[in-house]
C-alpha cells in the first residue's frame, strides 16, 4: 500500500501480508524522494517472479505521482502490468459539494499554489485545491490566494469526502 491512512485498510482480508510506504513518508527528505523511492521499491518487487500489487487510495492515475511513472517503467521493460481504476478523491467532492466541475473547473495541487507568487488560474474560475494536509501548506495557499483575493472571499472546506466523517465548512479566505 502507498499508505494505511485509508478507511478502506480496516476491510482488507485477514491475514493479507501489508507492507505500506508510511513510514518513508514520515522520514524522507521530499515528497520528490519519497515517491522516487516507492517507485524504485515497486518496480524491484515487481520483477520478482511472483510480481507485486501497488495499491493506492482512489484512482491509479489521478492526483498519483507513483503510478504513471511506474506504468511506463513496466512497460518499457515489457513487465506484465494490469490497472485497475478506482473512485478518486474528485467524486466524493463534487457530490459534496453538489459541484458538475464542467466546464470551467480549475483542479490544482496544493502545494504547488503554496508555492506560487500569484494564482495561476484566472480569478473568475471555480477551483479546487487538493493537497492541502497541514496547516502550514493552508496558511502558503492564503498568502498566495491573497494577491488576487480579499480575505472576505468565501471558500469551501471539504474534509474527508464521501465517508460518514464528511464535514463541509463555509468559511472566508
Amino acid at each position: 500500500l502507498r499508505t494505511r491512512q485509508h478507511p478502506t485498510v480496516a476491510s482488507l482480508p485477514h491475514g493479507l501480508k501489508i507492507e505500506s510506504f508510511d513510514d518513508m513518508y514520515e522520514n524522507g527528505d521530499s515528497f520528490e524522494a519519497v515517491y522516487s523511492a516507492i517507485v524504485e521499491k515497486v518496480m524491484d518487487l515487481g520483477k520478482s517472479p511472483q510480481g507485486v500489487v501497488y495499491a493506492v487510495p482512489g484512482d491509479p492515475f489521478i492526483a498519483e505521482a507513483t503510478c504513471p511513472e511506474i506504468a511506463k517503467r513496466a512497460r518499457a521493460l515489457g513487465l506484465p502490468l494490469k490497472i485497475v481504476s478506482g473512485l478518486s478523491f474528485l467524486e466524493p467532492v463534487f457530490a459534496a459539494l453538489g459541484l458538475d466541475p464542467y466546464p470551467r473547473l480549475t483542479l490544482i495541487d496544493g502545494i504547488e499554489l503554496s508555492q506560487a507568487h500569484i494564482p495561476i488560474f484566472p480569478p473568475d474560475m471555480p477551483v479546487l485545491v487538493a493537497q492541502i494536509y497541514s496547516r502550514l501548506v493552508a496558511a502558503e495557499i492564503k498568502v498566495t490566494l491573497n494577491t488576487v483575493y480579499h480575505d472576505d472571499h468565501p471558500v469551501r472546506l471539504v474534509h474527508a469526502a464521501g465517508t460518514k466523517d464528511e464535514i463541509i465548512e463555509d468559511l472566508q479566505l
